[in-house]
């Protein structure tokens, strides 16, 4: 079956979102298995996502296997879609997700996970996997947020957790492979499966241990991406250079899950960077890293790149840079003409809570680096900051106005047009960190920080303040750290109309649905026992327990960790990868 949606798109907001046609689109009349990648977000988000631009394009190599997209409806285009009883569709051919063989939910934002409800409602299938029969789709989750399964796992078949490329391309040569299979047969096959998690089969039974991508160089090349017909939040070409991170972030999720670093080659990367170019036109790329400037051939990279391109005016997009220095002359090398903001990220305003969080970065850097981006002709910095992390007091939280006003002092020479935007998040405790048992602000708590925030920054010269919803960050806290009932939480919250929650104020909906079900604030936000098994002790990460412990303990006692590349901290990693340290380009 095929909807015809053509006779409503110029009744709803941006309908290019809904046609599906974009170049490098995949569109296959004959294949033996069919999935619907879904990312529960509006599509300008979505099709932001390298994630699934990377499985899009290496999910429809396999033969016999095809891979289409669906995304969240607006609201407009929602309530068209029950007025006409249209069912919710792939982008594609435009098929409800009824008649797939497989759907997977990619979830990158817990607060999501009512967009992914939303989405079965509209296409009649049953939230509850045991309600599903052999006429309903596999429904299956992947993405960051699964690192944690229990608030979701009673509506899906199986999860995929850490890495995607090898594991999704092992499920897809399996579907198309035994399309006469049962469903359960199919589930029977995927056991085994390196980061594969099957409620039905493994809960209480088994460890998961993450899946993890050895080699970068050994991944097929995505270079046929997608080019929307309309602007997406970041409407460029996107190659991941690198994988992971080795300066052990104590807060940092990322960090910690996508251990260890792994480069690919500089060969490899123009490669893959040229390739996308030509099959996309785009001219800029995106260099995709957690710490782009980390990647041991990035000013050769870069060089390359710029040799190459430099008379077709190609930009460079360096989504993360560190605080120094050499980070201002690698921007300086990629940026022609106007110059728009410099990012900082020191995470907490005094160095010994730096130290605590194992930042790594010293108030002299920071303030070396924000005055060579001003000379170098940057006037407009942001400065992002934490509130709330372990062992934090009023002080710190002063001092993030403190190091804010010395940056105004020392750059305010070089530049009379010098504005600085100051963005504070409210830090929510994430598993698989060493701060995964740590306690979360309150609403309380939230309040008086940011009252006392505010005071310090009121009528300050030359900077502003942002502070990120309280709301937000409280409901963050009980979906990313939930148990089961979460997933009851979740249920209860959509049914009450809590969806697109990033776009509307729905938290009283939520709070209702906290009520009703009676969870209390503590379980979800309070400090977590040591000793006791956590809703994702079930996956295995690489890394141990005792590390992440020692690493609480440090914290404790401002005592920094080195970064990997320069000593192997033991946090465990090696004894599933043991090359880890050396898959970096300057060693392959």
């Amino acid at each position: 079956m095929t909807i015809d949606i053509r006779n409503h798109l110029l009744s709803v907001e941006k309908p290019a979102q809904y046609l599906g046609n974009e170049i490098n689109s995949v569109h296959k009349k004959e294949f033996d298995a069919h999935m619907c990648l879904f990312f529960p977000d509006i599509y300008e988000v979505g099709m932001s996502n390298v994630g699934i631009r990377i499985l899009y394009d290496i999910m429809n190599k396999v033969n016999g296997f095809y891979l289409e997209r669906g995304f969240s409806p607006m609201g407009d285009m929602e309530e068209v879609m029950r007025k006409e009883k249209i069912p919710m569709f792939s982008l594609e051919s435009k098929t409800p997700l009824s008649e797939f063989d497989l759907i997977g939910f990619s979830f990158s934002y817990e607060v999501s996970y009512t967009n992914a409800l939303n989405a079965l409602d509209l296409a009649g299938i049953p939230f509850h996997r045991e309600e599903r029969t052999e006429k309903h789709p596999l429904i299956m989750a992947g993405g960051t947020c699964m690192m944690n399964p229990a608030p979701m796992e009673k509506f899906v078949d199986f999860m995929v957790i850490g890495d995607g490329e090898d594991t999704m391309v092992e499920i897809a040569k399996i579907f198309a492979g035994n399309p006469d299979k049962s469903k359960k047969e199919k589930l029977q096959m995927l056991d085994g499966l390196e980061g594969v998690y099957i409620p039905e089969i493994h809960k209480g039974k088994k460890k998961i241990k993450r899946a993890i991508v050895r080699d970068l160089n050994k991944t097929e090349f995505y270079d046929k991406q997608i080019v929307p017909y309309m602007l997406i939040v970041h409407d460029r070409a996107a190659v991941e250079i690198q994988r992971g991170c080795t300066r052990g972030c104590r807060f940092c999720q990322a960090g910690m899950v996508y251990r260890p670093v792994r480069e690919r080659t500089l060969e490899n990367n123009m490669k893959l960077i040229e390739k996308t170019l030509e099959a996309t036109g785009y001219s800029e790329v995106s260099l995709s890293s957690l710490s782009s400037s980390d990647y041991s051939k990035i000013g050769d990279l870069l060089g390359n790149i710029q040799g190459k391109y430099g008379e077709n005016n190609v930009g460079i997009g360096l989504p993360s840079l560190r605080m120094n220095p050499y980070s201002v002359k690698v921007a300086e090398q990629i940026t022609s003409g106007k110059k728009t903001g410099f990012t900082f990220a020191p995470e907490a305003g005094s160095q010994r809570l730096r130290d605590v969080i194992n930042k790594g970065v010293t108030e002299k850097e920071i303030l070396e680096t924000a005055e060579a981006a001003v000379k170098a002709g940057w006037d407009t910095l942001k400065f992002y900051f934490m509130i709330g992390l372990p062992f934090e007091t009023d002080e710190d939280v002063k001092g993030i106005y403190d190091l804010v006003y010395k940056v105004v002092q020392k750059c305010r020479v070089h530049s009379k047009r010098l504005s600085i935007t100051v963005s504070v998040s409210n830090f929510v405790p994430k598993p698989h960190t060493p701060f995964q048992w740590s306690r979360q602000m309150n609403f309380e708590e939230m309040d008086r920080k940011h009252t006392l925030l505010r005071e310090l920054f009121h009528r300050a010269r030359f900077m502003n303040i942002k502070i990120h919803s309280k709301a937000k960050s409280y409901l963050e806290g009980f979906l990313s750290r939930g148990d089961e009932k979460i997933g009851d939480l979740v249920e209860l919250a959509w049914k009450k109309g809590a969806k697109l929650d990033d776009y509307r104020h729905n938290f009283s909906i939520w709070k209702e649905a906290m009520d009703e079900l009676g969870l209390d604030e503590e379980n979800y936000l309070g400090e977590r026992d040591l000793e006791k098994e956590l809703p994702w002790d079930i996956m295995d990460m690489g890394f141990t327990k005792k590390y992440l412990l020692e690493e609480l303990e440090n914290a404790e006692k401002e005592a920094l960790t080195s970064d990997c590349r320069n000593n192997c901290n033991d946090c465990g990693i090696k004894t599933r990868i043991a090359e880890c340290g050396n898959m970096v380009a300057d060693k392959l």
